[in-house]
């Protein structure tokens, strides 16, 4: 039976990691703050003055580092892999302050946005980590904060398609990935979760090994060394098997609320090398297995995945827990809604130095991990993970009062759930 973990592993220790006891100590003290009151106003977090300069000298103090941040919390992520088979989710957020450019400073750690040649932008690329035994998050194997410059050439100018993998920006998937490698390397098993953004055959060629694996959303079919295209192939695959999910209602997607019967298929392939990767040492071929994810109705929008894994997939009920695995990518994008919209909203923080806000986001990512936990506990018909994961004696205790307070006289008033649960808690 595995150990329980101490909820004192998700909270930082500085100790030795900022090159100043004071700063050590002030940095431990805005976390803190961060876990009790979500916020990116310093003054609301502050409880006087004082208190509010001493968080912006913190901030922005040249010798605090992000890397500084970010390894600390990469290093504790590590403490908690020995043993584990792990699911490492990544994807990336822009934090975008163009309604705040008149007070921003210049050349702080800002660039150009996604969407125009808008400044005053920066991305966040997390390793999110779950326990694959009730998708807890655990921790970041690594965070990459990063800007695109704004006099950065446009893919033409720069020559894009003949740029090594390494000069470009999806190469975060690959660094942030073998990072992750090193951090993690206890775990017994370790699982990169992307997006379609991860499909990238220098990815294939480089992760994985035989305690790491890829799944990864397709983009686009690719061509096959037994001269077939990817997506022919998988769909003359016959059903492994069907399920029915019930899809929410998604304005922004213009979905409505129904039922989905969805059939799955799986088949080993090997994907040749591109042709303009050819002569650059990577292998001719690489083996995957494809997951058919298609939504058997002519539903407008019906689903349509292509999954590709380093996983051996042998039969239906191995496909369908990769189509599982894949479907806790929620969580990371939970997790950037938390961090801007539900809960800190970053996107209004007060700061005026790009620096100083890419390091508030490092620390507020590791103080949201509660509030993630939180979420999923009340959406999960199980009770979440063990209250003691989460939560110290003295805070159970709270919760206990808190819980003879907050209930009602009648039965449908009272709070239901199992007390040793993270479940009652979240209630």
């Amino acid at each position: 039976m595995r150990e329980t973990i101490h909820p004192q592993h998700f909270y930082p220790d500085y100790t030795g990691e900022l090159g100043d006891l004071r700063s050590e100590r002030r940095g431990m003290e805005l976390w803190s703050k961060l876990s009790r009151c979500p916020s990116s106003t310093i003054r609301q977090l502050a409880s006087n003055t004082a208190e509010q300069k001493a968080y912006y000298r913190f901030l922005n103090n040249d010798n605090i580092k992000e890397e500084d941040l970010i390894n600390e919390s990469s290093r504790r992520m590590g403490n908690l892999s020995e043993g584990r088979h792990l699911l490492c989710l990544q994807d990336t957020c822009e934090v975008n302050l163009s309604s705040h450019k008149r007070r921003l400073n210049e050349n702080s750690g800002l660039g150009r946005s996604d969407k125009s040649d808008t400044g005053h932008c920066f991305k966040i690329h997390p390793g999110l980590v779950l326990d694959v035994q009730g998708l807890n998050p655990l921790g970041f194997s690594h965070i990459k904060v990063f800007h695109r410059p704004e006099d950065m050439p446009d893919r033409i100018q720069r020559g894009y398609k003949q740029q090594s993998i390494k000069e470009k920006e999806s190469y975060k998937w690959i660094e942030v990935a073998q990072t992750s490698k090193t951090i993690l390397k206890e775990a017994a098993t370790v699982t990169f979760i992307e997006d379609r953004e991860g499909d990238i055959y220098e990815q294939f060629a480089m992760v994985p090994d035989e305690k790491f694996h890829l799944l990864v959303r397709s983009r686009t079919t690719r061509n096959l060394s037994n001269g077939n295209s990817l997506y022919k192939e998988i769909d003359s695959e016959p059903i492994a098997g069907t399920y029915t999910i019930e899809l929410p209602t998604d304005s922004r997607k213009n979905q409505y609320k129904r039922q989905a019967e969805i059939a799955l298929r799986f088949k080993a392939c090997e994907i040749k090398c591109p042709n303009n990767l050819k002569n650059k040492g990577y292998p001719p071929t690489i083996s995957l297995t494809c997951i058919s994810v298609k939504e058997t109705s002519q539903a407008s929008r019906a689903i349509n995945w292509k999954l590709l894994t380093t996983h051996k997939i042998e039969n239906y009920e191995e496909a369908l827990l990769m189509v599982e695995w894949y479907g806790a990518r929620w969580y990371i994008e939970q997790l950037f809604r938390i961090l801007k919209k539900q809960g800190f909203g970053i996107e209004e923080t007060e700061l005026e130095n790009g620096w100083a806000i890419r390091k508030l986001v490092i620390m507020q990512m590791t103080a949201l991990l509660k509030i993630l936990q939180m979420n999923i506990a009340y959406a999960d018909t199980e009770g979440g993970q063990p209250i003691e994961e989460v939560f110290d004696k003295e805070q159970i205790e709270v919760l206990e009062m808190m819980n003879i307070k907050l209930q009602g006289k009648s039965i449908k008033l009272q709070n239901h759930h199992k007390p040793q649960r993270t479940k009652w808690a979240a209630w």
